[in-house]
């Protein structure tokens, strides 16, 4: 399984009796150790490096002291730069077991710090960790695995053992580096045993790998001192080339990974842990390592012993010796105490082991081995960076697509945790009899925005970031402050008291040396300038955590007075070396911070009140980040404290000036900065108002500005209509109008701003009322009526009418007040006719119509038939409109046929088109009718202004049209005609359509399957026309195929004809039915006595029948025989096989008995004369083999030639 994994500890102090190394406690460093450990994959794996830093720096890399391409790297602040390690383009694997391997370690140097993390992986198996700053690094280690296995490879193809080994690999980073080995296994070629101690001498840069099929956690290295040669510190990584589990007792071969660990050395292991279970997991497994013996154990406040109820690799005890470990598993929380320092080792199982997930392609809960050391609750950081995605770092990309944290936490420091600045959105789990609490914290969706979160709190606490993928996970230690408390040199600010881990500038500094002994020798050397050494110096005893240490304070307090970096080194005489040189050397780099410098700018000098204000951070750090921003905006609000240097806002109530102020705290501890106080004065804010006139739905609207300044001026005003519809509903006018399209209430915004930028908005709401809708309708009069004219004006309540009628002539009556106007004009034309309306508002709208017609008393009715011949009666006729007036027009025309009105049209136009019918008839030959046209020029009830006119017309009988009912055919049915109806006279119609002819004869063939409308059009001697249709169905034929001709064997087996058929309701008849087993089925077997042809008929469901033919050839035998007389006596001269031409394909081998092949034949049209190549075969036993390659079996046996 692959997984993405990085184990980041921040470390490391060290302590050890006799040596001492990097009293420095942070994983930042200038110089980094790597060793590509065995991985199962080889050469084909990959290595990259992950290189980040709080500020921008170069990093050059080199393997065996050679630069690699590209070297050096550029990184930049706050971000990740990835480094290809290519085993394939350079020598650095390390495959090897039990030998020193020189030119291969990776060694990092950055111009400043730098954190390193190194991942191994290919396809579906990774792992990765933090690595170690060369400064940090310790003399003692013990090792951490797990059990081993091995998986076999592509088990279905060409199946292969896979052999995981257990590891460990050690770099040398001086030379003459003495290392004594005490391994828990065999060494894998068998150089060495378990148990048995023995030692390798690494220089500079050189590499020594030790595998094992065994279990290797608990092997112990150490280094010691050679000859001419002091203890020197060594990077020590462990795991495992590729293993598989659930527990120890159970491994997995469906879901291994590689193990990969930087380890701790024993100095910075502690006695109390808290863990945290990893989400959605059934259960994770833990190992306790022991350094020292006698060791006792308390989980959950229970001790471990011999009556404990435990998950364990062996027999329980009361108390652990070094080198031993002590494993358990669990699904909760756990409070582990242990009386010496130890280290715990979480593991996670493989996805397999997981009850749930029963879909390895798509499991519920997906993961795989993982191995993560954990920190002592002593060693924790109150602010973490840690960085929740590795999908894009390496090529091909993983498929991790959950991302978790969990947070261990002492309870007090809970409501000053964040993350991102914001309280999680988990809720902590509290630990049942300890002052912890747990935290799981999904940040899958905030890792796809920004994969980097910082963790920040009050107090100290660890974490853990985590993720799973299909097949894949990654996990790391987040960080770890990890002092030795026992042996280190400490930095006091005397100002302060406080203990920091470097110097301010200016600030008067103590330095502190710890021991775990008495000593009676000790010499400082600041800088390289040694001073004089104190013999019997005077050590104040301290009890720590059970052990009794010696403080020794430099003579004095130092004061730096200048930036830069410092190095402080302790030589001190240790009573008890072990073997090491007596003289410790006890160093401390440290650097000297000039004080952070506090400013900020502000958005604006002169705001307003209620208007926020931004501050933003101009602050110098010196080097150092800064921590906290306390910024004092002069209003008495509280202070706001910020953990990040993000532009804050701030809004002031109150009108006024004020004095606003930051301080900031920064991690050199040299204590807040302040900026000073800055003035800004905030301004009142105006009021706006406004009243407006007019309020008609499309007329102008006028508003007017009731603003007032309050201080100083408006200068700036925004009208926002509430009309977002109008192309204007935006104004910066202070007087502005606007016209409304449509009635309603709306919402009018006035914005004012003042010259300091003050603004105020006010809001009221316009009712805009609608005009009213005038309409009328036209009368449709002539001179001698009294014209009407109809008000059509919607919602008559509140409405006043004004109509002028366009006469002025006429007086008085030209005008009128009444709903309904009515005037009598004096001579016929063409009129403009007003109405004006007016609504209870006031607003006016006003109808004109400028082309009312009053038409003269004089019309004629005039029409003529379009097409003056024959009139068929089932067939429409049509007259033109020629009708006239002298003035106006014709209003009305009405139709009468016989009396019968056919038709009222009262917008009638010249020569207009109407189309009409007579009723249908057949008999007698003609009828007569009457057509009458009624034209009106006005009111259709005044008499004067009406004319008749009357047509007769004559219409004719029509033919009618028949032909038989037709039924459904098939397709394959002979033609046949269809009978039809004819006149009177013998004259017969025409047919058309689909597969007929016109004299009625149809084919269904050339028609086709399907349904066809079939037509049959009669014609009468007058010209009229009938034309009658039907329908006729033509029923598909079965697809059928009998089957290739077969051939069967005499006395041999029965053969199934392979008949093929499609359709619906299919029914099946084989003939002759002798020889088949059924005729009524579509595939019988067949076994005829003699040469058949077989004819099978399908009928369809609806009766439609197809045949096809089939035939079957029996064969007989083929008769061998055993001997034949080649002597020319014409008896039995040749070798006949009786039934040997049926088999056309036969092949024939005759053998003599030496296994010679001497006669050969494909068919067998040249029987065997007892000749070979031309020459006469000798007497004697030969041997035949006759293959039919039909299906009859071979024929083989003796054949005796005689002469």
């Amino acid at each position: 399984m692959r997984k993405r994994r990085l184990v980041l500890w921040l470390l490391l102090s060290v302590f050890f009796v006799s040596c001492a190394y990097a009293q420095n406690t942070s994983n930042k460093g200038t110089e980094f150790w790597v060793a590509y450990t065995g991985h199962v994959d080889g050469v084909n794996s990959r290595l990259y490096l992950y290189v980040t830093s709080d500020v921008s720096t170069k990093v050059a890399v080199s393997i065996g002291g050679t630069a690699i391409p590209g070297s050096p790297f550029s990184v930049t602040a706050n971000t990740i730069r990835p480094i290809l390690i290519n085993p394939q383009l350079l020598n650095v694997y390390i495959g090897s077991s039990d030998l020193i391997e020189q030119n291969k370690a990776i060694q990092i140097t950055a111009e400043k710090p730098v954190v390193v993390y190194s991942h191994i992986f290919r396809a579906a198996r990774s792992a990765a960790t933090l690595v170690l700053p060369t400064k940090v690094l310790g003399r003692e280690y013990y090792v951490s695995a797990y059990v081993q296995n091995s998986y076999i490879e592509s088990p279905n193809q060409n199946p292969r053992l896979v052999q995981g080994y257990s590891e460990f690999t050690i770099i040398g980073v001086a030379d003459h580096t003495q290392v004594e080995i005490t391994p828990k296994a065999a060494e894998r070629n068998g150089q060495h045993q378990a148990g048995v101690t023995f030692t390798k001498e690494l220089m500079k840069g050189e590499i020594y790998q030790y595998q094992s099929t065994g279990d290797l956690s608990g092997s112990h290295i150490v280094s010691v001192a050679g000859a001419g040669s002091s203890c020197q510190p060594v990077a020590v990584f462990s795991g495992s080339s590729w293993v598989g589990f659930c527990s120890f007792l159970q491994g997995s071969i469906q879901g291994g990974d590689n193990l990969y660990q930087q380890l701790y050395p024993t100095s910075s292991w502690g006695k109390e842990f808290i863990t945290a279970p990893m989400i959605n997991k059934p259960y994770d497994i833990f190992r306790l390592y022991f350094s020292k013996d006698n060791t006792s154990l308390t989980i959950n406040g229970a001790a471990i012993n011999a009556g404990s109820t435990n998950f364990l690799p062996g027999p329980l005890k009361s108390t652990y010796n070094k080198g031993e470990f002590f494993e358990f598993s669990s699904n909760q929380a756990n409070h582990i105490v242990a009386s010496e320092p130890v280290s715990l080792v979480q593991y996670q199982i493989s996805q397999g082991c997981d009850p749930r997930n029963t879909d390895s392609d798509n499991p519920l809960y997906p993961g795989d081995p993982e191995m993560t050391i954990l920190n002592p609750v002593e060693q924790t950081l109150s602010r973490i960076t840690v960085y929740s995605a590795m999908r894009n770092q390496t090529s091909p990309q993983t498929q991790i697509t959950q991302h978790f944290i969990n947070v261990i936490i002492r309870n007090d420091f809970i409501p000053s945790f964040r993350i991102n600045g914001s309280v999680p959105a988990g809720g902590f789990v509290p630990i049942a009899g300890s002052p912890y609490s747990y935290l799981q914290e999904d940040v899958t969706l905030s890792s796809a925005i920004n994969p980097t979160h910082t963790l920040l709190a009050a107090g100290g606490f660890s974490a853990i970031a985590y993720g799973y993928g299909r097949v894949e996970s990654y996990g790391y230690l987040a960080g770890a402050d990890v002092r030795n408390l026992f042996q280190n040199i400490e930095i006091i600010n005397t100002d302060t008291e406080l203990k920091t881990p470097d110097v301010c500038m200016g600030a008067s500094s103590e330095f502190v040396l710890t021991l775990p002994y008495a000593t009676t020798s000790l010499t400082w050397i600041i800088d390289g300038v040694r001073k004089p050494a104190l013999i019997d110096p005077v050590g104040i005893p301290v009890l720590i955590d059970g052990v009794t240490v010696y403080t020794y304070r430099y003579n004095q307090p130092v004061v730096f007075n200048a930036p830069g970096k410092h190095a402080l080194k302790v030589e001190v005489l240790n009573p008890s070396p072990s073997g090491c040189d007596p003289i410790e050397k006890i160093d401390l780099d440290f650097e000297v911070f000039a004080p952070a410098v506090a400013d900020f700018s502000m958005s604006t000098a002169s705001g307003c009140a209620g208007t926020a204000v931004v501050f933003t951070d101009k602050s110098n750090p010196k080097g150092k980040n800064i921590l906290k921003w306390i910024w004092n905006f002069g209003d008495g609000s509280p202070e706001l404290i910020s953990d990040n240097g993000a532009p804050v806002e701030h809004s002031y109530a109150t009108a006024g000036d004020y004095k606003v102020s930051l301080k900031i705290d920064n991690e050199n501890g040299c204590g807040p900065s302040s900026s000073g106080l800055k003035d800004l004065h905030i301004n009142r804010i105006p009021e706006a108002k406004f009243s407006y006139s007019g309020s008609c739905a499309t007329k102008a609207t006028a508003f007017t500005d009731l603003s007032v300044a309050n201080e100083g001026s408006i200068n700036k005003w925004h009208w926002d209509f509430g009309d977002p519809s109008s192309t204007d509903n935006i104004s910066v006018l202070q007087a502005p109008v606007h016209t409304y399209a449509e009635a309603g209430t709306y919402t009018v915004v006035l914005k004012v701003e003042t010259g300091s930028g003050c603004v105020h908005s006010y809001t009221a709401q316009v009712e805009i009322v609608p005009l009213p809708v005038a309409d009328f309708e036209l009368p449709g009069a002539c001179v001698s009526n009294e014209a009407v004219f109809k008000n059509l004006t919607a919602d008559a309540v509140g409405l006043q009418y004004l109509w002028n009628f366009g006469e002025p002539g006429s007086g008085a009556s030209n005008t009128s007040t009444s709903r309904d106007g009515k005037h009598r004009y004096s001579a016929a034309g063409t009129y403009t006719v007003t109405l004006t309306v007016t609504n209870a508002s006031g607003c006016t709208v006003e109808k004109v119509k400028n082309s009312f017609e009053l038409s003269s008393s004089d019309p004629l009715a005039s029409f003529e038939l379009v097409d003056p011949g024959a009139l068929c009666s089932n067939h429409s006729f049509q007259v033109r409109n020629t009708s006239t007036v002298g003035i106006g027009k014709i209003r009305t025309l009405k139709w009468y046929l016989d009396g019968a009105l056919l038709e009222i049209d009262r917008n009638p136009v010249p020569n207009k088109i109407y189309t009409f019918n007579y009723e249908s008839f057949v008999s007698p030959e003609s009828k007569r009718g009457v057509l009458t046209l009624v034209a009106y020029s006005g009111l259709e009830e005044e008499v004067t202004c009406q004319n008749a006119k009357d047509l007769e017309l004559i219409f004719h009988a029509v033919p009618v049209a028949h032909f038989n009912i037709l039924a459904e055919v098939c397709l394959n049915t002979d033609g046949f005609q269809v009978n039809a109806a004819v006149l009177k006279t013998g004259e017969s119609g025409s047919f058309s359509g689909p597969g007929i002819s016109p004299a009625g004869f149809f084919n269904p063939l050339l028609a086709g399957t399907g349904t066809h409308t079939i037509k049959y059009k009669l014609i009468s001697g007058r010209g009229c026309v009938d034309e009658y249709s039907q329908e006729i169905k033509v029923l598909p034929l079965p697809e059928i195929d009998a089957g290739p001709d077969l051939v069967v064997l005499v006395a041999g087996k029965e053969k199934q004809l392979n008949a093929k058929a499609s359709g619906s309701d299919l029914e099946y008849k084989w003939t002759p039915a002798a020889g088949l087993s059924r005729d009524d089925i579509l595939n019988p077997m067949a076994k005829p006595d003699q040469d058949t042809e077989y004819t099978l008929s399908v009928k369809s469901g609806n009766g439609c029948v197809v045949t096809d033919r089939v035939k079957v050839k029996v064969l007989d035998d083929i008769t061998v025989p055993n001997a034949f007389s080649p002597n020319g006596d014409g008896i039995n001269d040749l070798w006949n096989l009786v039934n040997i031409d049926s088999y056309p394909a036969a092949t024939v081998e005759i053998f003599n008995r030496y296994g010679e092949r001497v006669f050969n034949s494909q068919g067998y049209t040249r029987p065997f004369d007892g000749t070979f190549s031309g020459k006469t075969l000798p007497v004697g036993t030969y041997y035949y083999l006759i293959r039919p390659n039909n299906g009859r079996k071979e024929k083989s046996g003796a054949l005796t030639l005689i002469r």
